[in-house]
């Protein structure tokens, strides 16, 4: 086996370790679930700022929960919709390229979605104080009416 697929077997263990934790248990950092590069995403990124001083969450916590909810939406964006909403964020790749490589897939899983926030230190609740959040966000940003209807959809289960 290589060394690459040991690494992903290894994340993707811890990660769904962590994530079978129950939801009281105290919350970690996003650099600790994702690493030292999340802050720098966060101190350059306007969703992130925008969802920490609207919603009243950290830093962190707004990085991990946009990047969680964008992963799971490029998952499942047909191509030129996952282009369009590239494009909308500015520094999007930063905040989805901090979570562990092989997160993506299981992204499409909302419940994961609703894990992460938990492990962040957030009730699953605010996943649905977010989705509006970013729509606005992206509709400010010129999104098509298509790709928020899109997003809309595959944020819909998480959001309630």
């Amino acid at each position: 086996m290589s060394a690459t697929w040991s690494r992903r077997i290894l994340v993707i263990g811890s990660l769904t370790g962590l994530l079978m934790m129950p939801a009281t248990s105290s919350a970690f950092s996003l650099t600790d679930l994702f690493g030292s590069k999340t802050t720098e995403a966060v101190a350059e990124n306007p969703l992130a700022s925008l969802l920490s001083t609207q919603l009243g969450v950290t830093p962190e916590q707004a990085a991990g929960g946009a990047g969680a909810l964008l992963s799971a939406a490029t998952s499942q964006l047909s191509g030129s919709q996952a282009t369009e909403l590239a494009k909308m964020i500015p520094g999007a790749e930063a905040l989805t390229g901090s979570l562990p490589p092989g997160i993506g897939a299981l992204l499409g899983n909302m419940e994961t979605i609703n894990k992460i926030f938990a492990a962040l230190g957030m009730d699953a609740s605010m996943v649905s104080q977010f989705v509006p959040v970013v729509l606005q966000f992206l509709g400010n940003q010129g999104a098509s009416a298509g790709l928020l209807q899109s997003l809309g959809n595959i944020w819909a289960p998480a959001a309630q």
